[in-house]
């Protein structure tokens, strides 16, 4: 079984053509400014969408955990210390006011949803893409098993990954992948670990070694002003990046506020930061920067132009 957050079909920007994109939970980051804060932890959390609250009283007396404080007037408070993710609040909520994170799928589950866009997938030269969360860090043999029925299936198969994996997790991903989508978010060792608590040595070396491999590389840099904006560290990526690897595509991602509601909704406002939105004068000269160094495959946007079929 799969721990998936979210199953997107006919997505544009998660490889090349349309593509079903599966997210998984579990992610070694802890980036600040992710828009799926649900999918870090490899475990499901609970979601409270007070708006949707209609005071029916149902998930009162569920709890077992002391981790809902019940108003009948405002509705429960979630002591999140203390929940354990049980699923008993939510099961009874008639109105999704109360939400499990995650779903468990079967591979049989998934492989009927991915199958319905097969036409799409045809008319596109799309696929499927595995992404988070961090799809490599789940248990790889169970991945596997996966990626192989996709494959049997004939379906193009794309790997959205951080790089922060084992190499083991990334070699088997490449027996059955046809292209991989990388992040790549600094290139400083100190601030890369000081705000994703992450390490960037194995994500550097993963990206090398990948590189060097027979598939097909797509690099997708976030730009976050206050963490990688400045020109000085847009032109070391671009500098490490030319003298490191040779992708096919270079997406430069603008910043963006979307889903950050996510973190009050999930009890981790403790982690919840706010970021300078750029301008598209601010990404216009994030994308110089590239260009100037060479890198001429270099974009704003993650969409990615399926190449003409034979």
């Amino acid at each position: 079984m799969y721990y998936l957050f979210d199953i997107q079909r006919l997505s544009m920007e998660n490889g090349p053509g349309l593509r079903t994109t599966l997210f998984f939970t579990g992610c070694p980051l802890s980036c600040p400014w992710c828009h799926n804060p649900e999918g870090q932890p490899d475990k499901p959390v609970l979601f409270y969408f007070r708006e949707r609250c209609i005071q029916c009283g149902n998930c009162e007396y569920v709890c077992e955990d002391e981790a809902l404080d019940y108003d009948p007037e405002t509705g429960p408070e979630i002591n999140y210390n203390n929940c354990t993710a049980c699923g008993k609040c939510a099961d009874v909520c008639p109105t999704d006011s109360l939400l499990m994170s995650v779903k468990l799928y079967s591979v049989n589950e998934i492989m009927e949803i991915i199958l319905r866009d097969r036409p799409y997938f045809d008319r596109s030269q799309g696929g499927v893409t595995l992404s988070g969360g961090e799809p490599l860090a789940q248990d790889i043999d169970l991945l596997e098993v996966l990626m192989k029925e996709i494959k049997r299936e004939k379906i193009d198969l794309s790997i959205d990954t951080s790089g922060a994996v084992p190499r083991r997790n990334l070699a088997t991903a490449l027996k059955y992948a046809n292209s991989f989508l990388y992040d790549l978010k600094h290139v400083d060792p100190v601030k890369h670990k000081e705000v994703t608590k992450f390490d960037n040595e194995q994500i550097l070396d993963n990206l090398i070694w990948l590189s060097k491999q027979e598939t097909t590389l797509h690099v997708r840099v976030p730009v976050i002003p206050g963490f990688n904006g400045d020109e000085e560290e847009l032109e070391a990526i671009a500098d490490w990046i030319a003298a490191n690897t040779a992708p096919e595509t270079i997406a430069l991602l603008p910043y963006h506020r979307h889903g950050s509601d996510k973190y009050d909704r999930l009890g981790m406002d403790d982690q919840k930061v706010l970021f300078n939105v750029p301008s598209d004068d601010f990404m216009d000269k994030a994308l110089k920067v590239f260009l100037d160094k060479g890198l001429n495959q270099a974009r704003i946007g993650g969409a990615i132009l399926a190449s003409k079929a034979e």
